[in-house]
């Protein structure tokens, strides 16, 4: 399962995770997530683990995000629950001044989640591994 992680752990440095901007999905597991900036430490990042575990499928798409709420709200309900995102996290009226610390955060380790999409519930999310990265 995990064929290259080693190579990938000495290879992958830790970096830096900036967040973009809140957006709203269409499905229950993507209904409001910040963006995370597509910068290049995290794609690297990303296609490295990809090689490591066995996932690189070419033009495969990758949005980084942190997810802020799982729910089948309508879309006037995702809208409103990204304003208030918006408002709490980077102050109403602020022009983004960010009102989070430091508007990100240093990457040091990654975990691997077993995520099976008909759990609702997340009861049943796992944990399998946890890596640091070097550095």
């Amino acid at each position: 399962m995990y064929r290259n992680h080693l190579a990938f752990r000495r290879a992958a440095q830790p970096f830096r995770i900036n967040f973009d901007d809140v957006a709203c999905g269409a499905s229950f597991h993507q209904c409001t997530y910040i963006l995370c900036a597509k910068e290049p430490a995290l794609l690297a990042a990303n296609a490295a683990a990809r090689e490591a575990f066995g996932k690189a499928e070419p033009g495969s798409p990758y949005m980084p995000h942190l997810s802020l709420l799982y729910s089948d709200v309508d879309d006037e309900g995702r809208q409103q629950s990204a304003a208030a995102a918006v408002a709490r996290l980077w102050g109403e009226g602020s022009g983004y001044d960010t009102l989070l610390p430091d508007g990100g955060f240093p990457a040091g380790s990654f975990s691997v989640w077993l995520t099976p999409v008909e759990d609702r519930s997340l009861q049943s999310w796992q944990r399998v591994a946890e890596f640091q990265l070097a550095g």
